[in-house]
């Protein structure tokens, strides 16, 4: 009988060091995955960060877009041009005669 049981060790001794060998490249594999994991992490709430922060200068250059295509589209209309001219040049229509205020 006690040569069976040394035989049973044996068998078993090999598979031991099977499981842990397994379980060692298991646990180093776990650690990998957490810490590629975490870095993937970080990394995607950094771009959700300056995803937020572009969303808001598109808007912002959306307004100034806006702006611009409202004073192009003014810029077609010749009364306007006619309003700037004598507004900021100081042209004047035949018979008219420009006065300039001291108090602006």
């Amino acid at each position: 009988m006690q040569v069976k049981k040394h035989n049973l060790s044996k068998i078993n001794n090999p598979s031991k060091k099977r499981i842990k060998g397994i379980l060692l490249i298991l646990a180093a594999f776990s650690l990998w995955a957490i810490f590629t994991v975490y870095h993937q992490w970080q990394d995607i709430s950094e771009i959700k960060g300056k995803l937020v922060e572009l969303k808001k200068e598109e808007q912002r250059v959306l307004t100034i877009k806006n702006d611009l295509e409202k004073k192009a589209q003014l810029l077609q209309n010749k009364d306007y041009i006619a309003e700037l001219a004598r507004k900021y040049y100081f042209l004047s229509k035949p018979g008219e005669i420009i006065i300039i205020s001291l108090e602006e």
